[in-house]
């Protein structure tokens, strides 16, 4: 399988590992759901798994743009030899009661699950609201995640007991922008989540509650599990990339600030197709194995294959970690009317 598209020659990429689309494994038989697949990282994630073989699920709101993508990606892989697929399915992230429908869904059509790439999310957009009363990066970035994988969670263990130890994997599509996350975040409460803040904290915000989510389900889904079929959550760091979500600055900040901020990210970043490494290599690396997948359990990285243990401080705060589950928990009782945990 050739890679998906030259290599480049700028600097964000010059300084990372690289986990090229050839180094994935064989995914024949396997089956991977990706969030916000039809465009960006995303869109690029879907695609190199595809091309090694596996069905996957991608997931948007937009139609146009995911019937565009299922078509298109089906077509280059029919196109490369490669016996993967790829199917859309809607679902409104910003409606919980759309995720749960669609998550079910999915659990229910699905015979197995072995990757889920947890991408979707808003970039520093501007505050504002969902219909269900959250705001909406928290809602969109994670709480849909948060009852996606719940949902799915029954469906990924029986997976995980007939495939290949260590390849059963959820990988949170995280940043290093969770260190710009407000300082006294706690997670403790609805109205603290809700309080109107400059996108890019909100966004960081987020980041941060990515890696919380990874960490805290290994404490409290798979840390049980047996350690001969495990199930690895892992949460990465794209890089800064050049994709759509870059408009979030112009948006946030204006056509002089933000139009220089948002031309900025994309001269110094990496292509999508260089932004879904690390993604990838967290989703289905063959170096990450029986004998050493706990060194990988739960952690962060900040490139492929790179050093864990990298996060802030503060995303190393178990008590905050604790908190934010515990508010997921709550405000699905309160929205959908029965509590996931």
């Amino acid at each position: 399988m050739s890679s998906l598209m030259p290599d480049t020659l700028n600097p964000a990429t010059l300084m990372s590992r690289r986990f090229r689309p050839d180094q994935i494994p064989d995914l024949t038989g396997r089956v991977a759901i990706v969030t916000g697949g039809s465009a960006g990282i995303g869109y690029f994630d879907a695609l190199a798994l595809a091309r090694a073989n596996a069905k996957v699920i991608i997931v948007s709101a937009n139609e146009e743009h995911g019937k565009q993508a299922e078509a298109e990606i089906n077509q280059n892989i029919s196109e490369n030899g490669s016996t993967g697929s790829v199917h859309w399915y809607q679902v409104q992230l910003g409606d919980l009661k759309d995720v749960d429908k669609v998550a079910k869904k999915l659990a229910q059509e699905l015979d197995r699950v072995d990757i889920v790439i947890c991408n979707a999310g808003i970039g520093q957009a501007p505050y504002g609201m969902t219909s269900d009363g959250l705001e909406r990066h928290f809602e969109v970035n994670n709480l849909s995640h948060y009852v996606l994988i719940l949902r799915l969670l029954p469906l990924l263990k029986k997976t995980a007991e007939k495939a290949p130890p260590t390849t059963v994997r959820v990988v949170m599509q995280s940043s290093e922008m969770h260190r710009v996350s407000p300082n006294n975040v706690q997670f403790a409460s609805k109205d603290e989540i809700n309080k109107e803040a400059d996108g890019s904290l909100l966004y960081g915000r987020t980041k941060l509650g990515q890696i919380y989510f990874a960490k805290q389900l290994v404490k409290r889904k798979f840390a049980s599990m047996s350690p001969d079929k495990p199930i690895l959550a892992i949460s990465v760091h794209p890089g800064t990339v050049d994709t759509e979500v870059q408009k979030a600055w112009t948006e946030s900040y204006g056509n002089i600030f933000g139009k220089a901020l948002e031309n900025m990210t994309r001269i110094v970043g990496k292509s999508a197709p260089e932004g879904a490494e690390a993604s990838l290599w967290a989703a289905t690396s063959s170096g990450i194995y029986e004998g050493n997948w706990k060194d990988f359990q739960g952690q962060y990285y900040t490139e492929a294959d790179g050093k864990p243990g990298q996060e802030s401080s503060q995303a190393k705060n178990e008590k905050i970690g604790d908190n934010f589950w515990e508010l997921c928990a709550t405000l699905t009782k309160e929205i959908l009317g029965e509590e996931l945990r």
